[in-house]
């Protein structure tokens, strides 16, 4: 079975369609669970109405922000093989989930984090498609995983083992939970970026997916002032996962996780013979961000 786990927030635009295309998924035997994270009288209204329709599950919560949301979803369902987390506005295609379960099914160590990921396409409010994002993960491993995330909640079906071991973790120390669970599974499973198109999702400014050159300089003046998500997330997973790491994975870890300045590791990481991120633009920026100890 497939648990579906779905936070809203006054998402009245886009919500019926999304939700009709997930119950035309071909994969039947999953499960809808939404919690709706403090919305407007109106748009709880409108949900009441789809759950009458539909049949899901609704939590009416109060409003905590997209990822305590979901990981409250994710620690209060327990009773499925595999999660998958969706978005309110986007759409979904008939064979997501079943392509996802196939391939789960397909592999060997079943006792290790498992993390499917379907491409997709991006589209503008009227849904028209503008661009289409397809990632090849060969190369991209848990030392790339702590800079640089390429793995969307909305796109991601993951498996049990990697369930339990993302709520492991210290939500305060936490900004993304689909980062979170794209380290863990590089780091002691298996990510899988699977070409296939699989999702419609919208890029309309308000999704927390969207990047752009305004998010991009917030980024850099809320690492230079505030400090880095990346070394928190990075302490949180040292504290969580370190006794289970290969001696190598360990080193990189390591990099990371100083209580204060370190001179020699912010070179090491600043002059690392390897790139940390794609872009080049968006590597500088990190590397400088490393050599002034801000990551």
């Amino acid at each position: 079975m497939v648990a579906i786990l779905m936070s809203t927030y006054n998402g009245e635009k886009y919500i019926k369609e999304q939700i009709e295309s997930i119950y035309a998924q071909t994969y039947k035997d999953f499960q809808l669970f939404v919690r709706d994270d403090g919305s407007e009288k109106k748009f709880v209204e409108q949900l009441e109405k789809l759950q009458q329709e539909y049949g899901f599950a609704l939590e009416k919560g109060e409003n905590v922000g997209f990822l305590p949301s979901f990981m409250w979803l994710l620690s209060s369902v327990d009773q499925a093989d595999y999660f998958a987390f969706a978005d309110q506005d986007d759409i979904w295609y008939p064979q997501k989930i079943q392509m996802a379960v196939e391939w789960m099914e397909r592999q060997k160590d079943k006792d290790t984090p498992l993390l499917f990921h379907s491409a997709y396409d991006i589209v503008d409010t009227q849904g028209k498609v503008i661009d289409t994002f397809c990632f090849d993960n060969r190369g991209y491993d848990f030392r790339k995983s702590i800079t640089e995330n390429h793995y969307s909640g909305f796109s991601m079906v993951i498996n049990g083992v990697l369930r339990t071991a993302m709520l492991k973790a210290d939500l305060s120390e936490l900004d993304y939970h689909d980062w979170w669970a794209a380290m863990i599974a590089h780091a002691l499973g298996t990510g899988y970026f699977d070409k296939q198109v699989m999702a419609k999702h919208r890029s309309h400014g308000d999704n927390v997916t969207t990047f752009n050159f305004a998010t991009r300089l917030r980024w850099l003046v809320e690492n230079m002032t505030k400090g880095s998500e990346i070394r928190k997330r990075a302490g949180e997973f040292k504290k969580c996962f370190y006794d289970k790491l290969d001696t190598e994975q360990k080193k990189i870890i390591d990099l990371f996780c100083s209580e204060s300045y370190d001179l020699k590791k912010a070179l090491k990481k600043c002059f690392y013979y390897k790139k940390w991120r794609s872009a080049w633009s968006s590597e500088l920026t990190l590397r400088f961000l490393m050599l002034v100890g801000k990551i």
